[in-house]
């Protein structure tokens, strides 16, 4: 069996689960799909410590023909889909211990045959970690649900629009960056030059999108705002430029990054503010009260 397609496989089955939860539970759809999101931002946190800085285990699906953005592809797999699905639906359907233990347990099962299959490798992790931080991720993705479902703390609002966010802005750029090579952002601080730019890339993209956060949740109805940090943005792009710290395939790449910057705002704006109070919409209720 070619190493794709249980990595495929358990992409579709919980592309799928998400699916389900979300046509049967249509009148909350767009906060299952906001809250898959926000677990998943978490996830990229958690992976870029672990895994990008401290080289805790490497994924082997075959699909990607560098070997550490194939691995890369492989810890999607697993901290976009797989593990935050699967919290959602824990979450979403309030399950009991027993049902949230089988699942973990699941999950063991699932992180061993990898092993075994020559699928999956630890290089310093332990099984019985990731069996630990699935039980600290769903305690802590339950008290959030219920802050999140009440929405009346513009903090959580703020910090979860940031992370759902961070999950599609980091997506794309690392295929713009990484596997496109348009752009990229090296830290120089690794031997292998992959992991050496996904790493700058990732800083700088949370960077970026704490204030896409921003303009969408506290001035979400003024594009004035959007432009200003789309400029301003450009234009520590371009001093990075010049100081080498950003480095283009070619000068007229330095055009795509606001054109990036345009979209996911203009993305992040449309869902949000169609289905979530942003704070101004907050602020007005209170005064109402």
């Amino acid at each position: 069996m070619a190493n794709w397609i249980p990595f495929v496989s358990l992409s579709l089955i919980s592309i799928f689960l998400l699916i389900f939860i979300v046509m049967k539970n249509r009148h909350i759809s767009a906060h299952i799909i906001l809250f898959w999101l926000f677990i998943s931002g978490l996830a990229y946190v958690f992976e870029y410590i672990i895994f990008v800085l401290y080289n805790s285990y490497s994924y082997y699906p075959h699909i990607l023909s560098n070997d550490y953005n194939d691995s890369v592809l492989g810890s999607i797999s697993s901290q976009a889909f797989s593990v935050p699905i699967a919290i959602t639906y824990i979450v979403v359907y309030r399950l009991k211990l027993s049902r949230i233990l089988l699942i973990i347990g699941l999950f063991f099962f699932i992180e061993t045959w990898f092993i075994y299959s020559n699928l999956y490798e630890h290089h310093w992790w332990e099984s019985y970690y990731t069996t630990f931080s699935l039980v600290i991720s769903v305690i802590m993705a339950k008290t959030w649900w219920k802050l999140f479902l009440g929405q009346t703390n513009h903090y959580v609002q703020l910090i979860t629009l940031f992370f759902a966010l961070s999950t599609i802005s980091l997506s794309f750029a690392w295929i713009l960056s990484s596997i496109l090579e348009i752009y990229v952002i090296p830290v120089e601080h690794f031997a292998n030059p992959t992991r050496d730019l996904i790493a700058g890339n990732a800083l700088y993209i949370w960077f970026t999108t704490y204030l896409y956060t921003l303009v969408i949740f506290f001035r979400n109805r003024n594009w004035t705002y959007t432009l200003l940090t789309i400029v301003f943005l450009l234009s520590v792009e371009t001093f990075m430029v010049q100081h080498d710290i950003l480095i283009l395939k070619s000068s007229i790449m330095l055009l795509v990054l606001p054109l990036f910057h345009f979209l996911m705002i203009s993305i992040g704006r449309f869902y949000y503010c169609q289905n979530f109070p942003t704070y101004s919409e907050m602020q007005r209720r209170r005064t109402v009260l």
